[in-house]
């Protein structure tokens, strides 16, 4: 009996002794475990600010008359979505509409009108080249029978000197007196084409002129036509931008912030404030933070997240972040810090000015040791009296 007592007493204690070794095993494990993340984990530091809020830049465009005028229509009304060049007043452009149409057609008329002008003067001048070379031929004709006529005259000359030559022989002297003649009456010949050519020259000197006349007065008529046209539709752009301007269009896409209460037929002013369009803008998160937390610890291109009042984190999450302006000055003990969207914001959140919330600006990742050893030292620093002691 006493036997068995023994052998179950010294079981215990191996078995204990295994235990305790197990243990110790465990323990050393753990704390190896704990002290490489104490010593080599990564984990991010946040300074948190003391208040936040969402802003929207809003860019409010007033929508004023440009002219003086009674209001044909209005298009638009308060809360209405609008695209930029949507008309949301009508002022009564029916006199410029009139004085435009009525320019359309003096240019339209003018436009046939200066078509056919350039016809005809294309005309005149192809009339010209065709005189010119008519004239040419006339003249090189005239300078042939001139010609001619010299050459007659010499046959007749070179007969009555063999006339004379045999006047005593067989040649009378009426033969002679008939080629005397014959002489004398082609050097009239002569002349009479001499004289023809030099009144051909003249006559065609004064056609030509006449006929440079009549193009130049074509082509003063086709460049007064012109200066109308031109003049016409300079006039009908004027009317045009008069009629555009009868017109108060969004100046941009948005919403109709603001729209005074115009009646058909009222008359406004030039300059009148008609209303206001107020276009969406840049959104943008405002937040303060203490100047310990801030200075030389927040700086552009830093990631934080806003958890706006009332939504909670874990149902509806945070609005992405990034840091794009760091105040250089405190104002009312506070360093002022601008944040912008940097990511999709979940869809559960509003974005709408002014919700207000917390911000967190990651500045720095450290291991938990010397997340350890700054508590440890501000604890001490805190407990510490100013005195030292």
């Amino acid at each position: 009996m006493s036997l068995a007592f023994s052998r179950t007493l010294r079981s215990l204690e191996a078995d204990r002794s295994r235990l305790g070794v197990a243990t110790a095993f465990v323990a050393i494990f753990v704390l190896g475990g704990w002290s490489v993340w104490m010593l080599r984990a990564s984990v991010p530091v946040f300074a948190a600010s003391r208040e936040a809020k969402l802003v929207t830049d809003h860019a409010v465009y007033a929508l004023e008359a440009p002219v003086s005028g009674r209001v044909e229509s209005v298009a638009g009304t308060l809360e209405q979505a609008v695209r930029a060049g949507e008309i949301l007043v009508q002022l009564d452009d029916r006199t410029a509409r009139i004085s435009r149409d009525e320019e359309l057609a003096r240019a339209d008329a003018l436009g046939k009108q200066i078509e056919s002008t350039r016809e005809v003067l294309a005309a005149r001048e192809r009339a010209d080249e065709e005189a010119r070379e008519v004239e040419k031929a006339a003249v090189a004709e005239s300078a042939l029978a001139r010609k001619r006529r010299v050459l007659e005259k010499q046959i007749a000359e070179e007969e009555l000197r063999r006339l004379e030559h045999l006047r005593d022989s067989s040649v009378s002297e009426l033969d002679i007196s008939k080629a005397k003649t014959e002489v004398e009456k082609d050097g009239v010949l002569i002349q009479e084409q001499e004289t023809a050519t030099r009144r051909l020259g003249l006559e065609h000197k004064r056609a030509g002129s006449d006929r440079a006349a009549e193009i130049e007065t074509l082509r003063r008529e086709l460049a007064s036509e012109e200066g109308q046209l031109a003049s016409a539709q300079a006039a009908a752009e004027r009317l045009e931008h008069e009629i555009e301007r009868c017109r108060v269009c969004a100046p941009a896409d948005g919403v109709v912030g603001d729209l005074a209460p115009l009646a058909r037929g009222s008359f406004v002013a030039a300059g009148a404030k008609l209303g206001a369009v107020i276009a969406p803008g840049r959104v943008a998160v405002q937040a303060s933070f203490a100047p310990a937390d801030a200075v030389g610890r927040i700086k552009e291109g830093q990631r934080g997240e806003l958890v706006l009042d009332g939504f909670s984190r874990l149902e509806f999450g945070a609005l992405p972040l990034s840091v794009t302006r760091v105040a250089r000055e405190t104002r009312d003990g506070t360093i002022r810090v601008e944040l912008a969207l940097s990511g999709t914001p979940p869809m559960s959140l509003p974005i709408e000015h002014g919700l207000p919330g917390r911000v967190q600006v990651e500045v720095e990742r450290v291991t938990p040791a010397e997340l350890l050893l700054r508590a440890i030292g501000r604890r001490l620093g805190s407990g510490a009296r100013p005195d030292g002691g």
